[in-house]
């Protein structure tokens, strides 16, 4: 009974360092909150101690645990939409300011494909280049508040991770075929948005 417990133990402790880190990097790109993201993974470790006994496959431990953290992401960006439904009280167009106005004009005429491939190029960007490319993600996260906390998720890992589609779909807790359905019409949505500041 004690080297379970031990065993327990040791991977929650495993958790608590590079799947939590990981875990972080991802709640943070979806939530964009540093306090929420912090509070996303500890929830996560919490559920993680609270039903580690249920895990059959310690070696899933970390897959398992992402999904956790993806599914209080999933629930943080539902209810920021019901609050902004009910209460009106997230920022709307008329809040946005000039800037992000100019770089979704940008990103319009960019292309938001090039801007993900851009976020993950090694090669040096110049400072006024990069500032234009900051702009751009900068109005491109703002539209991705319009999309749904599924199409949102499914973007940010796929794109923002570089997740294979079948990692995100396996964090979203969902079939292949749903995580590219969410993929295709959050990007389509994501087009969409930023047409209309052409």
């Amino acid at each position: 009974m004690a080297s379970r417990a031990d065993s327990r133990g040791r991977l929650l402790a495993e958790l608590a360092g590079a799947p939590a880190r990981k875990g972080y990097g991802i709640a943070y790109d979806l939530l964009g909150n540093r306090a929420e993201a912090e509070e996303a993974v500890q929830e996560a470790l919490a559920r993680a101690c609270e039903s580690i006994g249920d895990l059959r496959d310690p070696a899933a431990a970390p897959a398992w645990f992402l999904r956790i953290v993806t599914t209080m992401c999933l629930r943080t960006l539902r209810r920021r939409r019901l609050k902004k439904k009910l209460f009106g009280w997230w920022p709307s167009k008329d809040d946005e300011t000039s800037v992000a106005h100019e770089g979704a004009s940008a990103v319009a005429d960019t292309g938001i494909d090039d801007i993900a491939q851009r976020m993950h190029a090694t090669d040096t960007v110049a400072p006024r280049e990069a500032l234009v490319d900051h702009q751009e993600l900068g109005a491109m996260l703002d539209k991705m508040d319009q999309l749904s906390a599924q199409q949102r998720t499914a973007l940010v890992l796929r794109y923002g991770h570089d997740l294979p589609v079948g990692e995100v779909a396996a964090l979203l807790g969902v079939e292949l075929a749903t995580a590219k359905t969410h993929l295709v019409r959050g990007l389509a949505r994501l087009r969409d948005l930023m047409e209309e500041h052409r």
